[in-house]
């Protein structure tokens, strides 16, 4: 059970908002995330379900995947799921749908967050978007420096319309 947790006991219908603050290791984020995880959770309760629309803001330092240099960045993820006491509605418009005991005292968001934060993050993360990276000859960093590698031209079977660029 995590330290995110909302309380839904005797909640009346209508929309509740609750803020909710964890460190990056008490959600189970990895060493990247430096900066305590922001929670704000919007809860819209009817008679049938209750809704969940949560936003989180976190940071932390991550390695470019062009130059390999440490940056710290923010990051920040949203989500949502409906809960519902027996089976989920047919064709629901959300991420995910949960069924919650008519028992549960409490929504634990825990697990969730941690998820939606991993998943979120870019495929390519890069420091700047014009980070000139490495060179592949010699491996200076070219954000920082300049090389005296002479720049090879790969011959590709599509090299030839290089021609037709140039006039």
């Amino acid at each position: 059970m995590s330290v995110l947790r909302i309380n839904i006991s005797g909640l009346p219908e209508g929309t509740h908002q609750r803020s909710l603050q964890a460190t990056a290791e008490e959600v189970g984020l990895d060493s990247r995330f430096t900066k305590d995880v922001q929670i704000e959770a919007t809860l819209e309760k009817t008679s049938r379900q209750l809704l969940l629309q949560v936003e989180t803001k976190t940071g932390g330092v991550f390695t470019c995947d062009r130059c390999l240099e440490d940056f710290e960045a923010d990051h920040s993820s949203t989500y949502q799921v409906v809960y519902v006491p027996d089976t989920p509605p047919p064709g629901a418009d959300v991420e995910e749908v949960q069924v919650l005991s008519s028992e549960a005292n409490t929504i634990d968001i825990g697990e969730d967050v941690r998820q939606f934060a991993i998943l979120s993050l870019p495929q390519k993360m890069l420091c700047r978007e014009d980070c000139a990276g490495l060179c592949p000859s010699c491996g200076t960093n070219l954000n920082k420096d300049s090389c005296q590698c002479e720049k090879v031209q790969i011959d590709t079977p599509l090299s030839g319309l290089q021609k037709f660029l140039k006039n």
